[in-house]
């Protein structure tokens, strides 16, 4: 773990430099290919726990290798790596790795959004929509339960943070929708959209976990305080506000 501790550090020194967030991913899914799942455990672990310690360098790492590991192609790494961080006994680093389902979940189908047109669209238009720049058009496209539709939308120029906001607020929200914000390192870096998703009982468990990190004293303690929220995001939260000690 020493060694490991040793390497974060300077990964997380040489990512310093590369600004660009989806850049910073790319660079990270390079790394991450080479190491065998035992090592990245323990990165991961030493990365965490320096995070919720609020050591601001592996914090941006945590984040970087998190979102690396989202990305296609990543869940047989994923899965195998969560299996060696628990028979390393490090219990936060599995769960922090699995898929998990949301504390809440919506017993019934979300709706697709009426864009007025007397009939359900198709996914086909409904991606279509999601590329225009109509102010009032996105404002219905951002309700739309879809990943596919909503990964197209994030890459709309005339989405705004308060946009993506509202959409990680909503209640019930698909999974997949958050997912895909996750994703997306031009919004996963805003603060307000990582508070938005921890905050939100209906985000998967997995999700608000490697984003809890990220929370100031301040915001952790209400995520701490909100018995709406998952046992195990309100004790990472716990970590991150100074009230419990790291393990």
């Amino acid at each position: 773990m020493l060694d490991a501790r040793g390497f974060a550090a300077a990964l997380a020194r040489r990512i310093r430099g590369l600004r660009d967030p989806a850049l910073r991913v790319r660079y990270l899914e390079g790394v991450i290919h080479r190491l065998d799942p035992g090592r990245l455990a323990d990165v991961l672990t030493v990365t965490m726990h320096g995070a919720e310690a609020r050591d601001g360098d592996l914090g941006a790492l945590l984040l970087g290798l998190c979102l690396a590991l989202a990305q296609d192609g990543m869940e047989e790494l994923r899965g195998r790596t969560a299996r060696e961080a628990a028979a390393r006994g490090q219990a936060d680093t599995a769960l922090l790795l699995r898929h998990r389902p949301a504390e809440r979940e919506s017993h019934e189908p979300l709706a697709v959004p009426d864009f007025g047109k007397g009939r359900q669209l198709t996914l086909g238009e409904r991606k279509s929509l999601a590329r225009r720049r109509d102010r009032d058009l996105l404002a219905r496209v951002l309700r739309d339960p879809h990943p596919d539709v909503i990964r197209i939308l994030l890459g709309n120029p005339a989405l705004t943070e308060a946009d993506v906001i509202r959409l990680c607020a909503q209640r019930p929200v698909a999974p997949e929708v958050l997912r895909e914000v996750f994703r997306h390192p031009r919004w996963i870096v805003r603060y307000a959209v990582r508070r938005a998703i921890v905050r939100n009982p209906f985000s998967p468990l997995d999700l608000a976990l490697q984003l809890a990190a990220h929370l100031n004293a301040q915001d952790a303690r209400q995520v701490v305080e909100s018995p709406e929220l998952a046992v195990p995001l309100r004790q990472a939260c716990e970590r991150v506000a100074g009230l419990a000690t790291l393990h």
